[in-house]
């Protein structure tokens, strides 16, 4: 019989869909009854189609922090980095052409609604 169990088909599944192939049982057992209900909720993509790439999304922002032993390993797969791996970023528009003299992106000086 095939299980019914939304943790037996991520554990058991061979599924290319990140969100399945990164999913930890024993990660999973460490969470509050709450938060088990969130990382199943975050993987139901995976569950529902084995054939994603994903296979995951984080239902709020703060998803990546509440589970980020888990969105760690799937975020490194899909951009082919250690899971260790920081993303960080200056904001610095130096270099980009067609900016306004001042660096103010006025949505009426660039003709935009």
């Amino acid at each position: 019989a095939l299980p019914t169990s939304p943790v037996l088909l991520l554990s058991r599944n061979s599924s290319p869909a990140r969100g399945v192939k990164h999913f930890d049982v024993d990660y999973f057992n460490t969470l509050s009854d709450e938060d088990k209900a969130g990382l199943l909720q975050v993987c139901r993509s995976g569950i529902e189609n084995p054939d994603s790439g994903m296979g995951c999304y984080a239902i709020q922002p703060a998803d990546y922090d509440k589970f980020k032993p888990f969105f760690s390993k799937v975020l490194a797969d899909y951009h082919s980095v250690g899971d260790d791996a920081k993303h960080e970023n200056d904001w610095s528009l130096s270099g980009v052409e067609g900016l306004p003299e001042d660096g103010k992106l006025d949505l009426e000086k660039l003709g935009l609604p």
